[in-house]
């Protein structure tokens, strides 16, 4: 009995693996999103945090833990009709940002993989001009997530990134002290390129990392009201993840306290990411159904 039922058994083992090579994964590593896909017509939730107060104030503010947040809750859908394609939905308390669109991945090899991603954004506050620049803001982001699998367990990704509006649009940057002021306004959109690496250490635990570098048209400009020469940063995340039953829980520390593409990647959101120095905690935890 045991000889003719072990066919069986390879065969749903093997069956069963081939489920799992197939289950679905919240398209999201940090900020950055990732070439992965919600598959058939499962339902991925995400939740993220961001805590604002940088975790240098140390103890007597538990490391920045009782400072202001942004919280942020979206769905992605997979599409069973259309293999690869994913619509999604997010809303932070960032200015009350809705972001909508969609993501296709468009390239699953052994070795890399690809997506595209569009989304539109739109900050429902009031728009005003800040010294740091407007708000109540709206305009579209176009990414394309590209992961190269250096091996099995290093991942290496690129997600090129342009983004139709930001903060400084239509502005005149200001620039450090002793320096030549502009005259012309910023104009335009901005193209950024995401950098990201992700390591596995075990089945369940990996490092995350993310770079967001300052885009060139902000590297002699002085973010709004400041006067001590500083100009715009260049963003990084950084952190672990741990992974178990259709959950993924990932903490960071980052100077970018944005989570949407149009404020990670645009250089100049809030004045830009602050520097190295004054970064906080965030966590994501993403769920699928």
């Amino acid at each position: 009995m045991k000889r003719k039922n072990a066919p069986l058994l390879a065969c749903a083992l093997l069956a069963g693996g081939a489920l799992c090579a197939e289950s679905s994964e919240y398209p999201l590593v940090i900020n950055l999103p990732s070439a992965e896909r919600m598959q058939y017509w499962d339902i991925g939730v995400v939740f993220t945090h961001r805590f604002i107060q940088p975790v240098k104030d140390h103890g007597k503010d538990v490391y920045g833990l009782d400072g202001y947040t942004y919280a942020g809750l979206g769905f992605t859908f997979g599409i069973k009709s259309v293999p690869g394609l994913n619509l999604f939905i997010y809303r932070t308390a960032d200015n009350k940002t809705f972001s909508v669109g969609f993501q296709e991945q468009v390239l699953n090899g052994e070795r890399v993989r690809m997506a595209v991603r569009a989304e539109r954004f739109d900050e429902v506050v009031k728009e005003a001009v800040t010294p740091l620049g407007k708000v109540g803001i709206s305009g579209l982001a176009l990414q394309l997530p590209t992961e190269i699998f250096l091996t099995d367990d290093i991942i290496f990704s690129l997600v090129p990134s342009y983004i139709t509006r930001t903060t400084t649009t239509d502005t005149i940057l200001p620039v450090p002290p002793g320096q030549t002021p502009n005259t012309k306004p910023n104009k335009g959109g901005v193209f950024n390129l995401g950098i990201g690496l992700r390591i596995g250490i075990t089945e369940k635990f990996s490092l995350v990392s993310e770079y967001y570098p300052r885009p060139s048209k902000f590297a002699k400009a002085a973010p709004g009201g400041i006067t001590d020469g500083t100009t715009y940063q260049n963003g990084f995340a950084a952190g672990f993840s741990y992974k178990t039953f259709k959950h993924r829980f990932t903490v960071v520390g980052s100077n970018a306290s944005g989570t949407t593409a149009n404020q990670v990647m645009s250089g100049d959101y809030g004045g830009g990411p602050r520097p190295s120095g004054n970064w906080s905690i965030g966590f994501n935890v993403a769920r699928v159904f």
